[in-house]
């Protein structure tokens, strides 16, 4: 795959450069609007969370804190674009991972103890996937093929996807690998049809998101916490059901700015293969993201493929995180 920048990109882009079990804590959605109807957000605000609650302490491995963590679940009635977003001080990186549950999961599992193999909320997989080791006692009762152990009722059915804040990778005590950035886990497009992200740090702000494509009815539930250092830092949360996704936003932002690549504009946005793209007929041009690495990619006429990086600067040069 090649990665030359086209020129129509490198000046914005340079120029932006420039420029035991525990009960879990309490986190509420703010009026108890837990309900993700269509066109609305709903939000959870100043969430305190202890020092290293997703990853970062050495003391649990890196290893998830459940307990010192905050966990969130939230019903989607209809199927919709749905927009995870965590902001922040800029002296916190938060880190999160979303589920589809069984029904309404807050952190309260009824596993089985034995914590080596399925681990427990003062010490869990935070990215593994349901009915594998490190998360079977916040496994649904219902998954199979999973490790013994799987007796929580409304537990985690499949793990979707993640964000670590912190432009750190690390490897957790379950030897799973929890890199930088936003990372699609899901099995297959069952619960939805693609899973972006990313995290980035702008006016004073830490942002971290994830856009759920088309994702169905049914229970979800968000466990968010801290990666490194911030401390009682407060952490928002808003979960937005959207028609246009930010990717859609850079698109449409794209094809105003440059019309001689990308037209007509307003073309549909599809999912295949990975990516979440639109296809221009006039200009025979793909632009389009990745969800394995969350990149931007652009496919010219004549079938040449360019990476042009991490799709954050972009989206930050065009507005739309």
């Amino acid at each position: 795959m090649k990665t030359t920048v086209p020129p129509i990109f490198k000046a914005t882009l340079t120029a932006a450069a420039i420029t035991f079990t525990m009960a879990a804590p309490a986190a509420e959605w703010v009026n108890g609007d837990s309900i993700l109807e269509p066109g609305t957000t709903i939000q959870s605000l100043a969430n305190i969370i202890k020092n290293n609650s997703y990853t970062g302490n050495p003391a649990l491995q890196n290893n998830a804190w459940g307990m010192h963590g905050v966990w969130l679940s939230f019903e989607v009635p209809s199927a919709t674009n749905v927009l995870v977003s965590l902001t922040s001080a800029t002296s916190n990186a938060p880190g999160f991972t979303v589920y589809r549950t069984d029904g309404s999961f807050t952190g309260k599992g009824t596993g089985t103890a034995d914590k080596a193999t399925n681990g427990a909320i003062h010490s869990f997989n935070q990215v593994a996937q349901a009915g594998t080791a490190g998360i079977i006692w916040a496994t649904d009762d219902s998954v199979s093929p999973s490790l013994p152990g799987n007796t929580t009722a409304n537990g985690i059915v499949e793990t979707l996807g993640y964000v670590n804040g912190l432009n750190v990778d690390y490897i957790n005590g379950y030897g799973q690998k929890i890199d930088a950035g936003a990372h699609d886990l899901s099995i297959d497009d069952y619960y939805e049809n693609g899973v972006f992200g990313n995290s980035t740090v702008a006016g004073g702000v830490n942002k971290a998101n994830l856009t759920f494509i088309n994702l169905a009815p049914g229970f979800y539930t968000i466990f968010l916490g801290n990666t490194t250092g911030g401390t009682d830092t407060p952490i928002d949360v808003k979960v937005s059901a959207v028609a246009a996704s930010p990717m859609d936003c850079l698109y449409d932002w794209a094809e105003q700015n440059y019309s001689g690549a990308f037209s007509p504009a307003k073309a549909a946005s599809q999912t295949g293969e990975s990516y979440y793209y639109r296809y221009y007929p006039t200009t025979n041009a793909y632009l389009g993201i990745s969800s394995k690495d969350n990149h931007l990619y652009y496919l010219v006429s004549g079938g040449e493929m360019h990476d042009m990086g991490a799709s954050s600067p972009w989206l930050t040069v065009a507005g739309c995180n």
